[in-house]
């Protein structure tokens, strides 16, 4: 029985090392598919990929870093992100001018996030009005270039706080019970300039 049972280990062995499926693990060719997220990991959201890519953006004109200004602008280019500012907007075009010659041209900004920048002196503060439609889920993120993280204050029409908070990055998350508009309170409480982007979704 023991001479049996080695015969046939030694031959599923060998039909295992002629199957695809048998392949140990990692010694896939390069084309193989990655491997699927881990259930339950949370995915940053549009809201707060925008943020990154501009903050990157930013950060890469700074540093008149080429290369990464054009990763930044293909990265805009695919959330297709909405200046509220003319200073945003002109900035917006200096980056997307430096996308790649074959890169396709920018559809449907209008359909993307929102988006300004902002700089705060310290004790100063800001207020803002967005709307947000009702049973949608609603999103600010607010992400900081230089200086210490201001405090965000948010409330609805009916001035009922629905977010306050002052960790970086920060980010507020609600469902409005009907389309209306929201005052955004912006405050630099640390001891030095703050500037930041923030992002309406």
């Amino acid at each position: 029985m023991i001479a049996g049972y080695g015969l046939r280990a030694g031959v599923m062995a060998t039909l295992c090392a002629l199957a695809v499926g048998c392949a140990a693990p990692g010694a896939g060719d390069a084309g193989q598919a990655p491997a699927a997220p881990v259930p339950g990991a949370a995915l940053p959201s549009r809201a707060e990929r925008l943020a990154d890519a501009l903050l990157m953006a930013d950060r890469a004109e700074r540093a008149q870093d080429a290369t990464a200004l054009a990763l930044a602008a293909q990265r805009l280019e695919q959330l297709g992100p909405k200046p509220q500012t003319e200073q945003d907007d002109a900035a917006m075009q200096r980056w997307m001018a430096r996308l790649p010659g074959d890169a396709r041209p920018m559809r449907g900004r209008a359909l993307g996030p929102a988006y300004r920048s902002a700089a705060l002196n310290p004790g100063a503060t800001t207020q803002l009005n967005q709307t947000f439609l009702g049973g949608r889920s609603a999103q600010i993120v607010l992400k900081v270039s230089r200086g210490p993280a201001p405090q965000l204050v948010v409330r609805d029409q009916s001035d009922r706080q629905v977010c306050k908070t002052s960790d970086d990055p920060i980010k507020c998350l609600w469902v409005p019970l009907y389309t209306q508009r929201h005052s955004i309170e912006i405050v630099n409480i640390g001891p030095a300039i703050s500037e930041f982007y923030i992002v309406f979704d």
